[in-house]
């Protein structure tokens, strides 16, 4: 480190910079933006619409496993891989490339991977693109009929669940709806075997609970507010003096001893509330008893004696 003395100019800006970072005693709050009830809802919502959507999933992987055998050729697994809760641009992300689908309950199901291209190839009898290779536009019209499988597994599993019938959606308005959600439940099943690829149902929260009903904003009375909190009791504390001894005087304390405050008989003390100072104030006798007379108060909070 440089021993090279701060100038004039230096010094006067670190103490600029010291004094606008420090805070304020009296100045308002620095704004805090507060967190909205409704996003609160939304991630409760969200976290109720999981298991519901495992649950959905687990009846699908059965149903689909044995819709899919005839569009798929070799030996293949289809395994649940789990659930989350993800956000509109991630599934955005996710979807690209893929083949995508729906249902009227505003599931979103798509396929991605290998398997596009195998049950594509499997259709006119050619060889399935390499593996780094995304599938074509003509891939993604072949893959028609397994898509459809794979959406009608989940239309059954939706009866299955909830014991009301689901259709398949030809307006794909849907996809528009989910990437634009704040949070969106995806579970994903994965192809292993002589296929590889993965299999992802998306749905808003609120296709499979119902939103909380809003609560009615009131806004308060200030006047009451104001009138109920002067009855709350608080304590005052007013320090004539503190006095500070090394233990061992301490230990040395006797009936006798006599200890000087740091403070004039004229002085005035501080006067503390919550530990806050909040007034000046000097000690007198009022009628035979110890009392405080204010003085002044700290940041006009009140009225000045």
């Amino acid at each position: 480190m440089s021993e090279q003395l701060l100038d004039a100019q230096e010094m006067e800006a670190i103490q600029a910079a010291i004094r606008e970072t420090a805070p304020r005693r009296g100045g308002a709050a620095p704004a805090v933006e507060p967190t909205r009830l409704a996003l609160i809802a939304d991630d409760r919502v969200a976290d109720a619409a999981r298991p519901i959507m495992l649950a959905l999933a687990t009846r699908w992987i059965r149903i689909a496993t044995r819709a899919l055998r005839a569009h798929l050729p070799g030996r293949w697994q289809l395994d649940l891989a789990g659930a989350e809760i993800i956000d509109g641009p991630t599934a955005k992300d996710e979807l690209r490339g893929g083949w995508v689908g729906g249902t009227s309950t505003e599931l979103v199901v798509a396929a991605l991977g290998d398997v596009v291209d195998v049950a594509a190839a499997r259709r006119f009898g050619g060889a399935p693109s390499p593996a780094s290779r995304p599938a074509s536009a003509i891939a993604l019209r072949l893959f028609e009929p397994t898509g459809r499988a794979v959406v009608d597994a989940w239309r059954a599993s939706w009866t299955e669940v909830f014991d009301k019938p689901c259709a398949t959606a030809t307006d794909l308005a849907i996809v528009s709806r989910l990437i634009d959600a704040r949070s969106v439940v995806r579970v994903a099943a994965t192809l292993s075997g002589s296929v590889n690829g993965r299999m992802c149902c998306y749905a808003r929260p609120e296709a499979l609970v119902s939103a909380p009903t809003e609560l009615a904003a009131i806004k308060a009375n200030a006047a009451r507010i104001a009138n109920a909190l002067s009855n709350v009791p608080v304590e005052l504390v007013a320090e004539l003096g503190t006095l500070r001894l090394p233990l061992a005087a301490l230990r040395r304390l006797d009936s006798s001893t006599t200890h000087v405050l740091p403070r004039f008989i004229d002085a005035l003390v501080p006067v503390y509330c919550g530990g806050v100072l909040k007034a000046w104030a000097k000690p007198v006798a009022c009628r035979g008893v110890l009392a405080i007379e204010i003085v002044s108060v700290v940041h006009d909070q009140g009225s000045k004696s």
